[in-house]
């Protein structure tokens, strides 16, 4: 087989008698190439990583999956028109549908309404009884994996999720994208059935009729919580939908109505009165009946008014025990998993449909889950430097649950009490730490750790273990770690002392491409983010500039900004308005907000802090976009980004200098968490401004990173210090009351 090599635009190849065109896109399961056919015929190529080629009976199973794909009904799906393997390379071929996303067009041009949010309805929820139909879970239904091809919406991608799962010798986490995934693929990705597909395509169709997310969060564990616990946004649905689309949305998967139950209410057919023990009867919504295009006035959880029942939810699923240490976990950990590599297999939260190439969008898309790309929708963003924040999530706290962290029945585990260790101090660095951030490999929690001793290094979350040999290839302090994703890959962003930021594959701590140069001083910190629906990192440190790069390349994508005049100290990522900023701290006792389209400064320079500012983590607090900040002064301040100015009182507590923020949000509550010179790491309530508990104490110097993350779906705290340890603590509720 003569397989292209990524990034491959235009480079030839064969597979199975298919002509490679060009490379479409990447992702977790393989390469996606347009293809032709010895017809002459476009198809979409999706050629399996290398990973595969070790088992036979895993590659086996994988085509029996793919063959059932196969039967399903080819109306409103993308059709999976052959299969094989070549050199133990598995590939797949499918119809190649020219057109744009569902996610594309909503976001380009505005949310579906009227007949056209009504078509779509149909035909999207057409395409998942066929599915169903097959006895195919889908597992990853969301905007993206729906084109709006010349002939109507298609499906695409379904099938391929189970066919991959079915692969693996053990469970490794969840197969989805956090803000389209039921309740149930957090917390028992083995019993997500059909009814888990009911429910994303619901979140589906909220995205579609409004434009916003049926459980919104700025941060991946924030959109967990909301999914596990909070009842849909469903403000600007139309009234004869959103009843429908609330039955969908029930936590419990046994009260969602099925496939054929929606199909007779969306096409107006009478609905037959459900036997006892059943799920619930959806409301009855004939479709000649029409929506309003406009959105009516903004309702908490589901409208009221005659368009139909109240639907209850269930009470969300209880949070797995989180493993003690040195008691670590008898479940795989990500080294037992098959090593992932930037060419072999990855797994991506929700990322931008991969597939685009002109005005074609290939019919089979990368599926499976990681977390950074959800810096893209608006996430907190990875925020480097001295209390980096990489959301993960994005960039960043990761709720995908690994069930190698859960080796008992999750619906019996109690939840570790807040500010409590997870298990002993990790302790293979054997210098300062001074950045943290918190990502998925193949679907278990990870921290990826720089420090003093020239090294990045990767831990189990679930139980501290060290994974690998540790990178080894910078020649300075590693100042900044954050974590995104390239070409559907788990990858870390590392900024030093040696005036350098590098790309590091996580799973084989590998340097991919060469170190970004242009700095001429130490780099002290980095963000990852989007520009123009792209991946990019930001840098700053030394000298002063904000550089802005393309992972991929290592290439500089705009000019530097310039304006402060003191060393940058840590750079945040979020959006404004839509607009992708970032917002930074420095040795001039400014924060600055920066707009990344235009390569300007946004508004004055935030003022206030009356020493060095050393660390800025973004948020949102109340709706409204904000900045967190510490410093020398030992003070915290939060900061209106869309309005330049302080809210809130200056927050104080610590006896030292802050050098680590980081912002999550747990049951609703907005927090920051820091940590400071005094050795401890502090939580705060930032609607009042108040210390959650008492400090956690056990780090014997300054902690110099903070960041946050999602153990068995339960949100920890990660430090690192200059005692050389890394820590991990509880961050789960009940929150005990101030100590001040």
């Amino acid at each position: 087989m003569s397989v292209p090599q990524p990034p491959g635009p235009g480079a030839a190849g064969q597979v199975g008698g298919y002509r490679l065109v060009r490379r479409l896109g990447g992702g977790g399961q393989g390469v996606v190439y347009l293809g032709r056919s010895p017809s002459g015929e476009d198809v979409a190529v999706k050629v399996l990583h290398a990973w595969m080629s070790d088992d036979a009976d895993a590659r086996r199973r994988f085509m029996r999956e793919v063959d059932v794909a196969r039967r399903v009904a080819p109306f409103c799906t993308a059709k999976v028109l052959d299969m094989g393997i070549e050199d133990d390379r598995p590939y797949i071929v499918s119809e190649y549908v020219p057109g744009t996303s569902l996610e594309e067009l909503v976001r380009s041009a505005g949310p579906r309404t009227g007949g056209g949010l009504q078509r779509l309805a149909v035909a999207t929820m057409s395409a998942l009884a066929a599915i169903h139909r097959a006895g195919i879970v889908h597992r990853d239904f969301k905007p993206s994996n729906i084109i709006l091809g010349p002939e109507g919406p298609v499906v695409i991608d379904f099938g391929i999720s189970r066919a991959l799962d079915a692969t693996r010798l053990t469970g490794t986490g969840s197969v989805g994208t956090p803000p389209y995934m039921a309740p149930e693929q957090f917390t028992d990705e083995a019993s997500a059935g059909q009814s888990a597909d009911v429910f994303s395509w619901a979140c589906t169709m909220v995205f579609a009729a409004t434009g916003h997310r049926a459980f919104p969060g700025e941060t991946v564990p924030a959109v967990v919580n909301a999914i596990l616990h909070r009842e849909p946004d469903l403000s600007g649905v139309p009234e004869g939908l959103a009843p429908v689309l609330a039955a969908c949305l029930a936590k419990n998967p046994g009260e969602r109505p099925g496939t054929a139950e929606l199909l007779r209410v969306l096409t107006g057919e009478d609905l037959p009165p459900a036997p006892p023990g059943t799920a619930r009867p959806v409301p009855t919504l004939p479709l000649g009946v029409p929506w309003p295009t406009a959105p009516g006035p903004a309702r908490p959880g589901v409208p009221s008014g005659p368009a139909g029942p109240e639907v209850p939810t269930g009470p969300g699923p209880r949070i797995p025990t989180l493993p003690a240490r040195p008691g670590v976990p008898t479940g795989p950990s990500p080294s037992e998993v098959p090593a992932a590599t930037v060419e072999q297999v990855r797994r991506g939260v929700p990322r931008r449909a991969l597939l685009a190439a002109g005005a074609g969008v290939a019919a089979i898309a990368a599926a499976a889950v990681t977390v950074p790309s959800l810096l893209r929708e608006r996430d907190n963003g990875g925020q480097g430097g001295p209390g980096a924040l990489s959301t993960v999530t994005p960039a960043r706290s990761t709720p995908a649950r690994s069930r190698a962290a859960s080796p008992t029945p999750a619906a019996s585990a109690p939840v570790r009490a807040f500010g409590t260790a997870l298990y002993d101090p990790i302790t293979d660095h054997g210098n300062d730490i001074r950045s943290i951030a918190v990502g998925l490999l193949r679907g278990a929690p990870v921290a990826v750790s720089g420090g003093d001793d020239q090294t990045v290094r990767v831990f189990d979350l679930t139980g501290g273990r060290q994974l690998g040999k540790p990178y080894t290839r910078h020649t300075g302090w590693v100042r900044a770690v954050a974590v995104t994703e390239l070409d559907g890959a788990p990858v870390a962003v590392t900024g030093s002392d040696d005036d350098t930021v590098r790309v590091w594959d996580i799973a084989t701590r590998q340097a991919v491409g060469s170190p970004f140069t242009g700095h001429t001083g130490d780099v002290k910190a980095l963000a990852v983010g989007h520009l123009g629906g792209a991946p990019v990192v930001v840098s700053g440190g030394v000298d002063l500039s904000l550089r802005v790069w393309d992972p991929a390349t290592g290439k500089e994508v705009r000019p530097a900004m310039r304006g402060h005049t003191g060393t940058i100290w840590s750079i945040a990522y979020g959006e404004v308005d839509g607009r992708p900023v970032v917002v930074t701290a420095g040795d001039d006792r400014t924060v600055r907000v920066w707009d990344l389209t235009k390569g300007v400064q946004l508004g004055g320079s935030l003022l206030g802090h009356k020493e060095s500012v050393r660390a800025v983590a973004f948020g949102r607090l109340d709706g409204r976009p904000v900045a967190v900040s510490g410093g020398v002064d030992k003070t915290m301040r939060v900061w209106d980004v869309a309005a330049y100015r302080q809210v809130g009182d200056t927050i104080s507590g610590h006896d030292g200098p802050v050098w680590a923020v980081a912002f999550d949000e747990v049951d609703d509550v907005p927090l920051a968490i820091s940590g400071s010179d005094d050795s401890t790491v502090r939580v705060w309530d930032l609607r009042s401004g108040k210390p959650v508990g008492k400090a956690f104490t056990g780090h014997t110097d300054c902690v110099w990173a903070v960041t946050t993350g999602r153990v068995g779906g339960a949100p920890v705290v990660v430090s690192g210090s200059r005692d050389e340890t890394v820590r991990v603590w509880s961050l789960a509720p009940p929150f005990p009351p101030s100590a001040s």
